[in-house]
This record gives C-alpha cells, sequence and structure tokens, in this order.
C-alpha cells in the first residue's frame, strides 16, 4: 500500500512538472521600457534572453514582448542608461510589464581637449573596431523596408535573413540565406528599379564603417569640425562629433560616433543630413544623378565578453526623380534586428544563396507568422494600420 502511495505521488509530481512546463510555453510577457524621471518609452533598447542569447529591440512605444519556454535572465542595455539584469520569473505571464530605466548620471557634457585630432582617433577606433568584429559569424536578423512614394505608404517587405559572415583578406564577404520573407503593396516596374537597400552592401558598410570614409580623409579637416566629447551618462564612453563647417557648401552631413574609451571599439555610429544641405545630386551609394532631401542612420554593435557584432540599424534616404518630366518622390526606410548571433557557421548549397539586390522582387515564402513571433522587434499601432491599408 505504502509502495503504491508513493508510485501515486510520483505521477502526480510529473503531471504537475508536465502542466507547468506547458503552461510556460504558452505563456507570453509583454513589457513597457520607461525613462524613470520622465516616464516617455524608451526606444531602441537592446534585449537579450541569456539563456538562449535571442536579441530583441524596444519599439518606438518602448514595447517588448517574450515568449520563453525556459525561465531565463533577461539583460536590458541602452547607451543612455544603467544596464538592467532581471529574471523572466518576476514578470507577469501574460500580462504587460512596466520597467524603468535610470540613466547614469545628469553631468554636463564636455569638450576634451587632446593632442590627437579627433579624426585620427577616429581612424584608429575604426581600425581597432573591425579586428575585433567577431567573423566568421552568422547573424539571423529580422529585416524590413516601408516605401513611400509622394507622401503616401505604397509598398512593405519583411523577412528572416541569415548573414553568414566571412572574412576574406582585408574585407568581408557576405552569404545571404532567406529562411521566410514577405511583399505587402504594390509597386510598378519603373520604381522597382530605383527602390531598396542592397542588403550584402548593407552588412559590408556596417562591418567596414564605410559610411564613415567621407570623413577620414585629408580634404575632411578643411570641411568639418571635429570634436570629442564626454558622455554623461556613462564615463567609459566618449563621443566623437563631425559637423560640416557652414562656409563649406555641398552634400555634407552631420556624424555622431559613440565608443567605449577603455576598450577602443565603436558602440554607435549616427548621421543626418541637415535640411539646409537636401535637394542636392548626391554622387554616392546606387543614388546617382537623383536629388536628396533626406538622409539618415543609425547602427548599434554589441560588446560581449567574447564577441561583438551588430545589434541593429536604421536608414532612410528620401530622393526625387524625373520622368516625362514629373517628379516623383520616394523615401525608403530600412531595419536591421540580429534576432540570434552564433559564432559557428553552418554548410549550404551556391544555389541557397540569395544573390538579389533586396527582397522587393523575390517571391513570398511564408511558413509561420514570424512577424509576429521571430521578428525581435512589436510592430507600433500606426505601423499595423499602414501595412492593414497596404493589403488592402
Amino acid at each position: 500500500m505504502k509502495k503504491e502511495v508513493t508510485i501515486i505521488k510520483k505521477i502526480y509530481l510529473l503531471l504537475f512538472l508536465l502542466f507547468s512546463i506547458v503552461s510556460f510555453s504558452q505563456s507570453e510577457t509583454t513589457v513597457i521600457l520607461k525613462d524613470i524621471d520622465t516616464g516617455l518609452p524608451v526606444e531602441d533598447a537592446v534585449i537579450t534572453i541569456l539563456r538562449t542569447n535571442q536579441g530583441l529591440i524596444s519599439n518606438s512605444e518602448g514595447v517588448f514582448k517574450l515568449s520563453l519556454t525556459r525561465p531565463s535572465t533577461i539583460e536590458i542595455y541602452h547607451t543612455s542608461y544603467k544596464k538592467l539584469l532581471i529574471k523572466s520569473s518576476t514578470l507577469i505571464e501574460d500580462g504587460t510589464n512596466i520597467i524603468t530605466l535610470e540613466k547614469k548620471t545628469e553631468l554636463l557634457q564636455e569638450v576634451i581637449l587632446t593632442d590627437k585630432h579627433p579624426q585620427d582617433i577616429l581612424k584608429d577606433l575604426i581600425k581597432n573596431s573591425i579586428k575585433k568584429l567577431t567573423v566568421p559569424a552568422n547573424l539571423r536578423v529580422f529585416t524590413r523596408e516601408f516605401y513611400k512614394k509622394n507622401g503616401n505608404y505604397s509598398f512593405y517587405n519583411d523577412g528572416i535573413v541569415n548573414f553568414q559572415i566571412l572574412d576574406e583578406k582585408r574585407t568581408v564577404k557576405t552569404d545571404i540565406l532567406v529562411e521566410q520573407n514577405r511583399t505587402i503593396g504594390f509597386i510598378d516596374e519603373f520604381d522597382k528599379d530605383l527602390l531598396g537597400y542592397s542588403l550584402n552592401n548593407l552588412m559590408e558598410n556596417y562591418y567596414q564603417f564605410k559610411y564613415l570614409e567621407k570623413v577620414l580623409n585629408a580634404r575632411a579637416k578643411k570641411e568639418y569640425d571635429f570634436q570629442l566629447l564626454s558622455y554623461p551618462q556613462n564615463e567609459d564612453y566618449l563621443i566623437i562629433r563631425i559637423k560640416p563647417y557652414i562656409t563649406i557648401e555641398g552634400f555634407l552631413s552631420d556624424y555622431t560616433v559613440l565608443y567605449d574609451n577603455r576598450k577602443n571599439l565603436i558602440l554607435e555610429v549616427s548621421s543626418f543630413l541637415p535640411e539646409e544641405r537636401a535637394e542636392i545630386n548626391a554622387p554616392f551609394l546606387d543614388f546617382k544623378n537623383r536629388k536628396i532631401y533626406k538622409t539618415e542612420y543609425k547602427t548599434t554593435y554589441r560588446l560581449e565578453t567574447r564577441d561583438y557584432y551588430l545589434a541593429n540599424s536604421k536608414e532612410i534616404i528620401g530622393f526625387t526623380t524625373e520622368k516625362n518630366k514629373k517628379e516623383t518622390r520616394f523615401e525608403i526606410a530600412n531595419y536591421i534586428i540580429t534576432t540570434e548571433f552564433r559564432t559557428k557557421t553552418f554548410n549550404y548549397k551556391d544555389t541557397e544563396i540569395f544573390k538579389g539586390k533586396t527582397l522587393l522582387n523575390k517571391k513570398d515564402s511564408i511558413l509561420t507568422e514570424y512577424w509576429e513571433i521571430d521578428s525581435g522587434v512589436l510592430l507600433t499601432e500606426p505601423e499595423k494600420l499602414i501595412i492593414n491599408n497596404l493589403k488592402k
């Protein structure tokens, strides 16, 4: 009899554990990040599930969503705030959690005087960062693009893409394998030749810091004002700010480079084109003979104990073209979020490699609702509305 009771207890325990596992696997947790002082949402925070190294990012509403099969520690990182580690078990399942982030300090930003010119500091930074970026590696990313034509959203695409980044002498080689993708909206054949960022070029640009080449030559010292600044939110970080002199005309953007001063590694690069320098024919990238009215980008790099890689990026380009004496305005916003980082590469056939420029012309391949469960970033309500309208 005693033996039977023991067996029954073991069965109940086993059923309880199975029920707990199933229940946990079905739970979804929503988190809203807010500034502890202002109450405003914190955008572009990098969230890492440390058990699986899965990457997420908070959207413009400060929101991200967790769907875990096992408990884990969650790291929340933003260059402007104190890093936060939380246990998933402390969060309300199937509910909304508000987490506040605290800025590191409120000190004023200061100009730092140095014997070494900031441009030379930047050159050393780029050289060391390229050397330290973890290659070979595989980045599993969620990529998406919004298209506007004459001020109205006309097209959208997204997908789950693997970037196999390989070391090739002094540069990097990227093989792209597309898991799933979709396109929504309408785009005519003429526009297809104009639109879309080249996925291969983007990753090479990010891993070689090519967008900074314009401010690295000797002439740039005469065109730009270079400043080395403190970063009040983190005493280990410094900023190099590069702004064109008012007296110099031309297609010249403003640049900001945030870097870890102790490790000599770049953490963020951002740039934007001032309004007064817009509508100029820009001899760069794939936008030759087009008038640029808007261009900006931001790339964020994640630095772990052993690894250093691209966490996310955002690029926007706005330009005008002319056909049959009629001007058309286009605007493209491209986003990349690294959801999984692996140092181990995998084998594949040459026929499996995506060799097109963008996902724009690729036939849809939808196996799951990956944009909901595997994207690393939640669509905001305005973005959902845009996509729903395009579906109609």
